[in-house]
């Protein structure tokens, strides 16, 4: 149920993300790497697992197959992440750095893990392949390898999140802060992953029931946060795009009067005329009411509210946010 449940939100989260590449808030590829996660957590759930692995022979390459698609897709979005904030870290660099370095690395955990799988000894095919054959060394070394990569790309993700959320506002840092969050929860879960691994094969099988209760929560919590992460940051972005064009119209408003006055002054042009795009018509308003005030001095001049909204039209420009005033 848990994995049908996480299916589910995956798809969810591509069909919204096409909306969103509609309103040009989401890329192609965003949209490709989801749709690869939510297809390995598909073939998770057990009746499609027996279903697809007895079209392929019954030996459990249904498992392998997902488990990669999952790492390739995921390892993707944290990489447009990685790439899209101004904070790095050594660990994104090694494992979702450059494309050549990024693919390396995905590869050969890829072939450890086709390698490690094909010395497990196997009967038929298993919809619990770790709880079966998790006891064999070259089971744990097959799921260990996986779940180390996994974990570092999760844990990159959420500390470039963590200082990314200090820089940014409004609903992208909403987005940026749920993203973290599922970040840090699957490193735990990949963490716990591991310690599963080393205590079937040691036989402790105390360890093994507390971890596995452990990772039956977690790991369901995290790729729920992970989702809705990933697709609240096109959101965000839709959302405060919208509220700075909104801003951007209201301080030409403000403006409007002052521009036409050094129109008159000072040949500027065609008038800023009217469009969707508010904030490319305040940038020219400012450049050019400045250029009047330097070229002209005290023959022009702005009203006290004209000079406060011209400051915070240049701030508005630079990405800075309007202070919060105190209420008398």
């Amino acid at each position: 149920m848990t994995q049908v449940l996480i299916a589910t939100a995956l798809w969810l989260a591509v069909i919204g993300l096409i909306i969103l590449r509609g309103h040009g808030a989401a890329d192609r590829s965003t949209i490709n790497a989801t749709a690869s996660v939510g297809v390995g957590l598909s073939l998770n759930i057990s009746p499609l697992y027996m279903t697809v692995d007895a079209w392929l022979g019954g030996h459990n390459l249904t498992g392998l197959i997902a488990n990669i698609a999952i790492i390739f897709g995921m390892s993707s979005l944290a990489r447009a992440v990685a790439r899209a904030s101004n904070e790095q870290i050594w660990l994104s660099k090694l494992v979702l750095g450059p494309r050549r370095t990024w693919l390396t690395v995905a590869i050969t955990v890829a072939a450890i893990s086709a390698i490690a799988f094909s010395q497990v000894e196997m009967e038929g095919t298993s919809a619990r392949f770790m709880i079966d054959y998790g006891d064999q060394l070259a089971a744990a070394l097959y799921s260990g390898v996986q779940h180390v990569y996994f974990g570092a790309v999760t844990a990159s993700l959420a500390i470039i999140c963590a200082r990314e959320a200090k820089r940014v506002r409004g609903a992208k840092r909403l987005a940026t802060i749920v993203l973290m969050l599922g970040g840090a929860i699957q490193t735990v879960s990949c963490v716990d992953v591991l310690v599963m691994d080393a205590s079937h094969v040691a036989g402790y099988e105390g360890v093994l029931t507390a971890a596995q209760s452990i990772y039956d929560y977690v790991n369901a919590i995290s790729f729920l946060l992970i989702t809705a992460g990933f697709v609240l940051l096109p959101l965000g972005r839709l959302i405060d795009n919208r509220s700075d064009n909104r801003r951007s119209a209201h301080l030409l408003g403000m403006l409007t009067q002052a521009w036409e006055r050094a129109q008159n002054l000072k040949p500027l042009g065609p008038q800023v005329e009217k469009s969707d795009d508010h904030g490319s018509a305040l940038y020219r308003l400012i450049v050019e009411v400045r250029d009047v005030q330097a070229t002209v001095g005290h023959g022009f001049t702005l009203t006290t509210d004209e000079a406060a909204a011209l400051d915070e039209a240049e701030r508005h420009l630079m990405g800075e946010h309007p202070p919060v005033r105190a209420h008398a």
